[in-house]
């Protein structure tokens, strides 16, 4: 799709979800009316996350110059950062729709699993009160380095659609996280590492939310896996480090920007959005779901 038409659609899409959602007879807000639409700040904080953009600033100066003939009222730019904090729970609820519609429901397992995210990047990491009290300290096995920031926890189905996510510290425990994203997603069965893997949560996953969670058991525990077992759960697995490894390299989730939890919640909701609705319009072409490098030329 070239730019112009995945815009379209993109609007068209949001436009119709709005109406379908939101009653016309809506108490509305005290003051003069915006006058560009809650869509079209929800097109456009989408349309921003496209890999094509380095940053929001190269995203701004570009609609400044070829989207105003679509957003002829388009903001200014801090208007607009402060009215996408104020949509993040219907960033949140028009992905999770997508996801709806994408999610196999005859799925026989979801998946579990959490990645680190930094605060801030080293350039600002001397500048006093960005996230404190809220990131930690948390250590990532895979680059084997402490990381001061969140942990983003995410669910997905076995074709890679984020059904499910969440922010927490990160020194967090993942066995909560999980017990978050469980009562969110819904599902029946789940395959998750060793970091969610507990005896005490699994009984409680099963009893309270009748979900099957198949945790892989630390090789020294009495409940550990044959090695043929542990290598089928890994390989089953490896769908999501294949969609993290997407959002990082593609929506750039490491690289937020983000100086407020506010904001670095609009943010992350905004970019799974843009990963979900890249999945959309592949499924409506007919193309893998994960190919989006290559969707909007």
């Amino acid at each position: 799709m070239d730019l112009d038409s995945f815009l379209v659609s993109l609007y068209v899409l949001t436009e119709d979800w709005w109406k379908a959602t939101h009653s016309s007879s809506d108490t509305p807000g005290v003051g003069r009316p915006s006058l560009i639409s809650d869509p079209e700040i929800l097109t456009l904080a989408i349309l921003a996350q496209l890999p094509r953009f380095r940053s929001e600033r190269d995203f701004w100066r570009f609609a400044r110059v070829h989207l105003s003939k679509y957003f002829p009222t388009l903001c200014s730019q801090s208007q607009f950062n402060r009215r996408v904090r104020a949509l993040e729970g219907e960033m949140r609820s028009f992905q999770l729709r997508l996801a709806g519609l994408l999610a196999q429901e005859s799925a026989v397992y979801h998946v579990l699993d959490t990645t680190l995210i930094p605060a801030v990047v080293r350039v600002r990491a001397c500048r006093k009160g960005l996230f404190a009290g809220q990131a930690t300290f948390g250590r990532c096995a895979s680059k084997t380095e402490w990381v001061y920031g969140f942990k983003v926890g995410l669910t997905i189905t076995p074709e890679g659609v984020i059904t499910a996510f969440c922010l927490a510290e990160a020194s967090a425990d993942e066995r909560p996280i999980g017990d978050f994203l469980i009562q969110e997603d819904k599902h029946d069965a789940y395959l998750a590492d060793k970091g969610f893997s507990s005896l005490a949560w699994e009984r409680r996953w099963l009893q309270e939310f009748g979900a099957l969670v198949a945790a892989t058991p630390k090789d020294n525990s009495r409940r550990a896996w044959p090695r043929a077992a542990r290598l089928w759960a890994s390989g089953k697995r490896q769908i999501i480090e294949g969609v993290i490894n997407q959002l990082k390299d593609q929506f750039f989730l490491e690289r937020h920007r983000a100086k407020t939890l506010e904001g670095l919640l609009a943010r992350l909701a905004s970019k799974i959005a843009a990963y979900t609705c890249g999945q959309y319009f592949n499924f409506r072409l007919g193309r893998p779901l994960r190919h989006l490098a290559d969707l909007v030329i």
